[in-house]
């Protein structure tokens, strides 16, 4: 542990060893995965869409995470979003979506407007 910040020298926070485990292979896990950050309001809209919608998802807060975990946290992300971006969802299928775009996430998802 960093003396200074609590966190583990990989990076997890402890007790999210599970939201790491499913950043890093979101296609394993069975439901949608959600890579967001605090500060993003598009990622507050997005996550709000898919609660007030009943889509059980995880979400894996990118920021939450020091380095080395956040370095593997982004690169599992941009194997679907190679700019890095927030929010984006994937599907474990490996279909997914960048930003809150409710038309295409209520067709992924079978979501009736």
């Amino acid at each position: 542990m960093d003396a200074t910040t609590d966190m583990p020298a990989s990076g997890i926070p402890q007790g999210r060893e599970q939201e790491y485990k499913d950043g890093i292979s979101p296609c394993d896990c069975s439901i949608p995965v959600m890579y967001t950050l605090h500060t993003c309001r598009h990622c507050v809209h997005l996550k709000k869409f898919l609660e007030d919608n009943g889509v059980v998802h995880t979400l894996v807060y990118v920021d939450d995470f020091a380095d080395p975990a956040r370095r593997s946290l982004m690169e599992a992300l941009r194997r679907f979003n190679p700019r890095g971006s927030f929010p984006t969802l994937v599907l474990p299928n490996g279909k997914y979506v960048v930003g809150f775009r409710e038309s295409i996430i209520r067709e992924l998802l079978h979501i009736e407007s």
